[in-house]
């Protein structure tokens, strides 16, 4: 069997600058080979070309989305905008109808989630929005539980975002803070139960460090050694606990994070602790977080993404294999799905649980996973591979340069080993990202950057056909799209490209 293997090297992307760029940095021989031996591109990653606004920066999630669909997806972000431009958010059957419990009930309503300067899980103008939607419906108890961010915002960035959401607190009239918590907390997607326990003490029984002053307080947190992702839980307004009748909008738009602590609030069958919750709830999300339930509403319900790369390979009758450690199985599996929770005839997830902290060891499980694959590769299981190595996404995220680079060159090591093994059974390997990070590590100030960037991603075309032909290699500009994956994937398996794909076969830029 001659396999065909998507490798995805999370938040790899593309930069000339050198400084802070850890990718250049690091030592690694195996990728610096295969540049030299085979054919590459660059391709664009970031804003309109995967859905997003001019200049934001593309993320794992739109750009596993973009990858699975050989599309560009119109994403949540710009469909709420829209919607509250037009007028037709203050008249979303959801949000109306919390307000409205919370009128019958003479209870309060909570607005739960991330607050940030970037746009990758939640927008600070939607918290905004939904002020004024309590507002426009003579809401007087509205109460804000808030994760600070310091991953895809600064470190120490949430003092000065309080103070804007403040202000506008203030000027509404609508509102008040009621408790914070680091998002690594309240947004565990690594099944750290724990961590999820404690989020719900905090919003339901105000358990935390009580403080009047959360400019103040965070700022003190720094002193000593906490970041904005890792907070403690803090408590301004024991009074805004989630109690019975209360009305409860988890306003990020984006899933996975999510999914566990909405879980709790609506799953009828949650075993992992008793949370002792709230009667007579009303539990709204801005999008569809988990499976449809009949106690969870959902303002920005999916739109079906119909014939999606592992749709398509699986209607083929072909065996496939989606493998990643937690930090990225739900962008093999959901999002490459396009957006959907289910496993296709012929297919098979496996996940590697991911180490609590990445820092104390930058290798993670790519080893495990390369152990896996190469297995999978040697007994001609499958006929398409999808792998994601979350180190240099993850370890970027942390801001601690030189683990940075140990992750890369664990990385590189790796993928050595996989491409020996695709060239031994006459195999294809293409290698790329879903979107930059590592490549950009520091301010111009000095300090560490630890967001995503709007930088292009590398592909490498890696097969015995291809050696050699590196003529076409241009990383002057890139040459294609995320989108352009799937079609590219399918024309090397010998499978018609779906009209629903609009991206193109790659393979006729580098022939």
């Amino acid at each position: 069997m001659k396999p065909v293997v998507l490798l995805i090297l999370d938040g790899w992307g593309y930069s000339r600058e050198t400084i802070g760029n850890a990718i250049a940095n690091a030592n690694l021989p195996i990728i610096r080979d295969i540049e030299s031996k085979y054919p590459s591109l660059l391709l664009q990653a970031s804003g309109p070309a995967v859905g997003l606004t001019h200049g934001e920066s593309g993320n794992s999630e739109v750009g596993h989305l973009t990858i699975g669909a050989g599309r560009v997806i119109f994403q949540y972000l710009d469909r709420i905008n829209k919607s509250i431009r037009s007028g037709d958010f203050f008249e979303n059957p959801v949000f109306v109808e919390a307000a409205n419990h919370v009128k019958t009930n003479n209870s309060k309503m909570h607005l739960v989630g991330l607050l940030g300067s970037n746009s990758v899980h939640s927008h600070i103008s939607h918290i905004f929005a939904l002020i004024d939607l309590a507002k426009k419906n003579g809401l007087s108890n509205v109460y804000l539980h808030l994760f600070t961010d310091g991953k895809d915002s600064g470190l120490e960035e949430a003092p000065e975002l309080i103070e804007r959401l403040n202000k506008y607190i203030l000027d509404s009239a609508t509102g008040s803070i009621a408790t914070i918590v680091g998002r690594d907390i309240a947004m565990d997607r690594n099944n750290n139960w724990d961590l999820i326990s404690d989020t719900c003490d905090l919003l339901i029984r105000a358990k935390g460090e009580k403080i009047s002053d959360p400019a103040a307080a965070l700022k003190l947190k720094y002193e000593s050694g906490y970041t904005d992702i890792n907070m403690v839980p803090m408590v301004i307004n024991p009074e805004g606990k989630i109690s019975d009748n209360d009305s409860v909008i988890f306003f990020n738009f984006r899933e996975d994070r999510m999914r566990q602590l909405v879980s709790v609030f609506v799953k009828e069958d949650f075993k992992e602790f008793n949370p002792d919750m709230p009667r007579n709830l009303f539990i709204a999300g801005m999008t569809q977080y988990i499976e449809p339930t009949p106690n969870f509403h959902v303002a920005f319900p999916l739109r079906n993404i119909n014939n999606s790369l592992p749709e398509v390979i699986s209607k083929n009758g072909l065996k496939q294999l989606h493998i990643a450690e937690t930090e990225k199985y739900a962008h093999v599996t959901y999002f490459f799905h396009g957006l959907r929770d289910l496993k296709l005839d012929g297919e098979e997830d496996v996940l590697i649980k991911s180490d609590r902290n990445p820092t104390e060891n930058p290798r993670m499980k790519c080893d495990e996973i390369t152990s896996h694959v190469v297995k999978s590769i040697e007994s001609d299981a499958y006929d398409f591979m999808l792998i994601n190595f979350a180190n240099p996404d993850m370890l970027a995220h942390m801001g601690v340069y030189d683990q940075v680079v140990k992750g890369l060159e664990a990385v590189d090591e790796n993928v050595g080993k996989i491409r020996d093994a695709v060239l031994a059974k006459n195999g294809f390997l293409i290698v790329t990202s879903d979107h930059g990070n590592a490549e950009q590590m520091v301010y111009k100030s000095g300090e560490p950057e630890t967001r995503h960037n709007p930088s292009p991603v590398p592909i490498y075309f890696i097969s015995g056909n291809f050696e050699g032909k590196t003529e076409n290699t241009d990383f002057n500009e890139p040459g294609g799209f995320l989108s352009d994956i799937a079609p590219t994937v399918l024309e090397i398996l010998g499978i018609q490209k779906p009209v629903e794909m609009t991206g193109e076969s790659l393979l006729k830029l580098i022939q």
